[in-house]
């Protein structure tokens, strides 16, 4: 009986063992399912506050188990790690994204598909419900260098992301370099990251191959165009052009060969704006290229671009800078676009002739509605001789109300700031005590 009880006991024993051990084990399953979950839930964390430095990592999503397939796809057991520099990229992709959703645009092609130039009719952009353009044409020519003009808010950046984001039909044959930020901060020099044009390259062959098949005039006229870039693209030329234009920008030699992530994000817009000038695009978008350079290199960007012989859009505060490089001017105002022919200085001279013009023509319209009205209100019930002449003055004034009258010439509003002299400071302006030199 001894034997038995002690036998039963020890069967007690083990079935509590294996319970006690099943109980752990689902504990341990369930804790690793909910930390899995927790995981491939979060898509940020926060950074630790000790840690400081702009590389510092961030880390998005971990697997919980070495076994487990991560929700991203990466490798088992592995982290997907990212830097500041690259969430605050994506974060601009997504506003990006937002703002290319809120707009709204419409517009047909005016010009043959196999044209150089853009031509676009019943252009209209509409920007979170706010109309920034309405029905009006946009033109731009091959050869010709634009200035976009227009008070702040009027929607200059937003057209540039329009044809850069081909948000209205324009010809595939055209390429397209729109200047928005900085490049990405990576481990290839600088120098490398301006000589990547090999999707270009691949790009102007298929093309090439393609109209090499066509007899008419314009496809040839384009396959010799795509054979100059082609030329200019070559790789025993690449290196020395693409450091040309570096050392044009403020890079030397060293720097050049520096790692695109040690450097500021101003340095890193230089290297984004040598990268556009080595490929040439066929229309090239600038907004405000002269921000991040020095005198120097604003002096030697205004020299590179006045040799542009393809399309150019830039927007620039800089008078100097669009005296210097621009052909014509392109004046965003009253959601429509107007041209002028000349550079800066012959628009605000053209302009300032034409707001003058259109006031007089204005003040004459509305003297003779004054005149015709008055006669009218005076003779209109008179001898038949004098109503007959009325009536003629009535249907004279019809005819020019219904043509359409000239409207008010209005300047756009300007804020004029003055800074009255403080005088001069009693002295001691500065004053040092004890102050030591080691």
């Amino acid at each position: 009986e001894e034997n038995l009880q002690v036998r039963g006991n020890f069967i007690k024993l083990q079935f509590f063992v294996v319970f006690w051990r099943q109980k752990r084990r689902n504990f341990i399953l369930r804790l690793d399912s909910v930390e899995s979950v927790l995981a491939t839930k979060s898509t940020t964390m926060a950074p630790d506050k000790k840690q400081k430095g702009r590389n510092k990592k961030i880390t998005l999503v971990q697997s919980a188990k070495k076994d487990e397939k991560p929700a991203n796809g990466t490798a088992n057991g592995s982290a997907v790690e990212m830097t500041e520099e690259e969430a605050l990229c994506a974060k601009l992709d997504e506003e990006a994204r937002i703002n290319a959703e809120a707009r709204s645009c419409t517009g047909s092609l005016a010009v043959h598909p196999r044209s150089r130039d853009i031509k676009i009719a019943n252009f209209s952009i509409t920007f979170f419900g706010c109309e920034m353009l309405q029905d009006t044409m946009l033109e731009l020519n091959c050869g010709r260098r634009y200035g976009l003009l227009g008070s702040n808010g009027c929607g200059k950046s937003s057209l540039l992301a329009v044809l850069g984001n081909r948000e209205v039909p324009i010809p595939d044959h055209i390429d397209i370099f729109h200047l928005t930020r900085e490049i990405p901060a990576s481990s290839k020099s600088a120098l490398q990251c301006v000589m990547e044009v090999d999707e270009e390259r691949i790009k102007l062959e298929k093309m090439a191959d393609e109209l090499v098949e066509q007899d008419d005039d314009e496809s040839q006229e384009r396959l010799m165009d795509i054979y100059d870039r082609l030329d200019e693209m070559s790789a025993d030329q690449a290196e020395a052009k693409a450091s040309r234009i570096l050392h044009g920008l403020g890079f030397d030699k060293e720097m050049q060969q520096k790692a695109a992530k040690d450097f500021s994000g101003g340095w890193r817009m230089r290297i984004a704006l040598a990268r556009a000038l080595f490929v040439k695009p066929h229309l090239l978008l600038l907004d405000e290229p002269t921000n991040h350079l020095d005198l120097d290199a604003c002096v030697w960007l205004e020299e590179e671009l006045k040799t542009y012989k393809r399309i150019l859009v830039i927007i620039s505060h800089s008078q100097d800078f669009l005296n210097g490089v621009c052909t014509n001017i392109v004046h965003m105002t009253q959601k429509r676009l107007k041209y002028y022919t000349g550079n800066y200085e012959q628009f605000v001279k053209t302009r300032l002739e034409l707001l003058e013009n259109q006031m007089k023509q204005y003040n004459w319209e509305q003297d003779q509605i004054a005149h015709m009205k008055n006669y009218i209100a005076w003779f209109g019930h008179g001898s038949a001789k004098l109503a007959r002449q009325a009536q003629s003055k009535e249907k004279t004034l019809a005819k020019m109300m219904a043509q359409g009258l000239t409207e008010k010439a209005t300047d756009e509003k300007q804020l004029n700031f003055c800074f009255p002299s403080c005088g001069t400071i009693p002295p001691p302006v500065i004053s040092e005590a004890d102050v030591f030199a080691p």
